[in-house]
């Protein structure tokens, strides 16, 4: 029993981990959004669309927000590996070879547009700018902690991949390419 005890703070801790910022970023949406309702009676940039250009419009966001979200589950299915076993190793693959907060970066791409469409008001592109500015500095404090978990890789990673959007192509094979050779270097093979 006493051993149960002492694994459930551990846990609480790597599920905290596991998290990330994630829970602060759907708050400071929410946030926004809410006021941005509440100014909405004030102030409008309503867009005439009808219910049809809705839908139309609403596809390529949903079907990226689902693709997304697939993809990042499938990456999440290692994570929880590394999660349950309290291993730490860095993925560098999937759509973290594009993107260092993949789950993120697909909710913003794709939540905010929606709210444009729906509610037919470009009023929404204050809050989805505002949430992009602040998710950049929100995702700096989760990267401290993966900076002391993962150390110098974590700082590599980190100029070959950036945060949310993906501008420059696959940095996470560059990344991968980058520590083969520092490994080859290392041990004495250097390049052939």
């Amino acid at each position: 029993m006493a051993i149960e005890k002492r694994m459930i703070p551990s846990l609480l801790k790597r599920f905290k981990n596991l998290l990330g910022v994630g829970p602060y970023l759907l708050l400071l949406g929410l946030l926004f959004e809410g006021l941005t309702i509440a100014i909405r009676q004030w102030i409008s940039f309503h867009i005439p669309l009808t219910f049809e250009m809705q839908v139309i419009l609403s596809v390529p966001c949903i079907s990226i927000c689902l693709l997304g979200m697939i993809w990042f589950n499938h990456s999440l299915n290692l994570i929880k590996i590394n999660f349950l076993d309290a291993k730490n190793t860095l993925i560098s693959h999937g759509p973290f070879n594009y993107v260092r907060h993949p789950l993120y970066s697909t909710l913003l791409i794709t939540i905010p547009p929606l709210m444009i469409i729906w509610l037919s008001d470009l009023l929404f592109l204050i809050p989805w700018v505002l949430l992009f500015i602040l998710s950049h500095y929100v995702v700096l404090l989760e990267e401290r902690g993966l900076i002391m978990i993962f150390g110098e890789d974590y700082e590599t990673y980190r100029r070959f991949v950036p945060p949310l959007l993906p501008y420059k192509g696959a940095g996470g094979r560059l990344y991968r390419e980058h520590c083969d050779k520092s490994t080859q270097e290392i041990s004495g093979k250097g390049p052939s």
